[in-house]
């Protein structure tokens, strides 16, 4: 069985979008799909269309969750559904980014859904219909795969809805703790996501409309989120960038790094390696500008430039590590990836299947664990994949970029010939 909300979102469409495509939630983005859209781009798409149509205003965004009974489904079910849940519902008029959740005990599909139409241009209204069909779309999706489906009284009563409220809640707070720099942006954060967050005292409440009570969330979830347990955590994941006076030499250290990184394994200039390093220099990538500018305080964008370099260091050191000189090779390694991945997801699949059907709580933890073990084997090759495919990306704008520069210079030829045969004929008169 599954659950399903929806609801408005009036601000920050990029902050919506980054909390359901997090890597942490799903499997380093294996379960984040586009519709309509890609998932890289999806943000500045979805802005381009509401410009189009001159409705930048307003209501942003949708938000709407389906999320399933603990250990009836696999993640790649779970995706699969929610996939073809957008694509019955909006695919044929708006944007939709799909991602599945695997952080907590119930899967859960996320869609972010643009509020206007790439069509026509008209809002998407979400209305008492929209949302019934919504719901016996995706019953009718579960009885399809095999999944429970329970009356409509019994699924959609006050428990499970509250049930999912809270879950979500829980969710979107863990998710600002690891995204904010500091308590200010924390907060923050909780807003762009459309929470209403009251801070009194020692005490921390929040609530999304319609709901009318506050949730005081060290009282529902537990001492971990107390407020000073909350700033503790905070700074645990702010270890990269301490704010101290350290801060800069850490920075200096990491850029030290990224330089080396750059010199070890981007001297062959015939390999690939070289080939995507030209791409900071094409697209204007000039990160030693950027930390020097930035010498004196530590900023989102700083940190937004040291976790690039980072990822490009991470790309030299892939492609190093695996002796990928040429695009062949990049795409040879991938197949064998993917040929390394697929039979641990079905062995994973095959194991939620026997899981489903396990009659005793020790049977079922002897498959968790394996599951664990398993998903464990398949993330660092997910982070294999995933270099391949950022690569492969850096690689075709450099490509475009190449063929514009050829048309540009043959464009070029071509004028200072005309010029030249026009200069001789002005001469020959």
């Amino acid at each position: 069985m599954a659950v399903t909300k929806i609801w408005k979102v009036k601000d920050r469409l990029d902050v919506t979008i980054n909390y359901a495509v997090n890597g942490e939630k799903t499997e380093e983005k294996l379960y984040v799909s586009g519709i309509n859209c890609m998932p890289d781009t999806a943000y500045q798409e979805m802005i381009n269309i509401k410009k189009q149509f001159f409705k930048t205003d307003g209501i942003q965004c949708f938000h709407a969750v389906q999320s399933f009974v603990k250990g009836e489904i696999t993640p790649e079910q779970a995706h699969e559904i929610g996939m073809k849940l957008a694509e019955e519902l909006w695919g044929d008029k708006f944007q939709v980014i799909v991602t599945t959740h695997l952080n907590t005990d119930n899967l859960h599909n996320h869609f972010i859904l643009n509020s206007v139409s790439f069509l026509d241009g008209k809002k998407f209204c979400n209305t008492k219909k929209d949302y019934a069909i919504m719901r016996k779309t995706s019953d009718r999706l579960c009885e399809e795969y095999g999944l429970s489906v329970l009356s409509q009284e019994e699924k959609y009563n006050k428990y499970a809805t509250n049930s999912l409220y809270k879950e979500l809640m829980k969710d979107s707070i863990d998710y600002a703790i690891e995204n904010a720099k500091d308590y200010n942006e924390f907060i923050k954060i909780l807003q762009d996501l459309d929470y209403i967050v009251t801070d009194k005292n020692y005490t921390l409440s929040i609530r999304r409309n319609p709901y009318k009570r506050n949730t005081r969330i060290e009282r529902q979830f537990g001492n971990k989120y107390s407020k000073e347990n909350i700033y503790k955590r905070i700074l645990e994941t702010q270890t990269l960038f301490p704010y101290s006076s350290n801060s800069m030499i850490l920075i200096t250290r990491t850029y030290e790094n990224y330089n080396k990184q750059k010199e070890k394994h981007y001297q062959n200039k015939g390999s690939i390696a070289y080939l995507i390093y030209q791409y900071e220099k094409l697209f204007g990538i000039n990160t030693e500008s950027t930390l020097k500018s930035n010498m004196t305080r530590i900023t989102p964008e700083l940190i937004a430039e040291i976790k690039k370099m980072d990822e490009y260091s991470n790309q030299a050191r892939f492609l190093a590590k695996n002796d990928i000189k040429t695009e062949q090779e990049l795409l040879d390694f991938e197949k064998s990836a993917y040929e390394r991945v697929n039979p641990l997801k079905s062995q994973r699949e095959n194991l939620w299947k026997k899981h489903k059907r396990a009659k005793t709580d020790e049977e079922k933890q002897v498959m968790e664990n394996e599951i664990i073990e398993i998903s464990k084997r398949i993330t660092p090759i997910t982070e294999e994949i995933k270099h391949c495919n950022n690569i492969k990306q850096r690689m075709e704008k450099i490509k475009q970029y190449q063929l514009h520069e050829q048309i540009e210079q043959e464009k070029e030829q071509f004028e200072k010939e005309q010029e030249k045969n026009k200069k001789d004929k002005n001469k020959a008169r």
